[in-house]
């Protein structure tokens, strides 16, 4: 499969390390919560993403992007 079609999982390694480092800090922390815990920062870093791709789209707007 070419690079350009590989999907990048919404909870990545790295994200789950650290959700799971937070919960341990959690006492009690129900799995309804934890749930939405994880909803919560996946959104998140998706609306940052999109952020920072826009602002890098508009320091760099005539450089075309190329996708491997």
């Amino acid at each position: 499969m070419p690079r350009s079609q590989k999907k990048t999982p919404k909870l990545t390694l790295d994200r789950t390390v650290r959700l799971l480092q937070r919960a341990m800090d959690v006492p009690g922390l129900s799995e309804e919560v934890a749930v939405l815990l994880v909803d919560y920062y996946i959104a998140r870093n998706e609306a940052a993403r999109r952020s920072h791709t826009k602002t890098w789209m508009a320091r760099h707007g005539g450089i075309e992007v190329l996708r491997l």
